[in-house]
């Protein structure tokens, strides 16, 4: 897929969700790098998640392998977008109106302890807290 239709459909499908810059740092890279040339069958699977994420708010866990972090002070989930060809994790948090905050995105590899959610819990605080307006924070 050219990079300028790629970027049109993200723009889509991203409008008006409350992502941190550093997330959509991680997904800049994600679409150069491991899913380069598998743009369109990654935006169909993001779609569906993110209108599943409307549908179900705090519910998403119950669904398509997405789970509830466990052992963190807050209520974290973890979205799955997977395919053959990738495997790549989404960490949000949910606030209380339902409104998503897109914290963290990167690609999973099976087995690899570098690239698991756990690598993260120590940067979800902080960008949790940057996003709801604690600016001294730095991730």
């Amino acid at each position: 897929m050219k990079k300028k239709d790629a970027l049109k459909i993200l723009v889509t499908l991203l409008d008006g969700l409350k992502l941190h810059p550093l997330f959509l740092k991680e997904l800049q890279t994600l679409l150069e790098k491991e899913l380069r040339g598998k743009e369109r069958e990654f935006f169909n699977v993001l779609n569906t998640q993110l209108l599943n994420i409307k549908q179900f708010g705090p519910l998403i866990y119950t669904i398509d392998s997405n789970e509830k972090l466990k052992g963190l002070d807050r209520q974290y989930y973890s979205i799955h977008l997977q395919r053959s060809q990738f495997n790549v994790r989404m960490l949000i948090y949910i606030k209380s109106d339902r409104v998503p905050l897109f914290l963290c995105i990167f690609y999973e590899r099976t087995g690899k302890k570098q690239t698991g959610y756990q690598k993260y819990s120590n940067v979800l605080e902080c960008r949790l807290n940057q996003m709801l307006g604690d600016e001294t924070n730095e991730c």
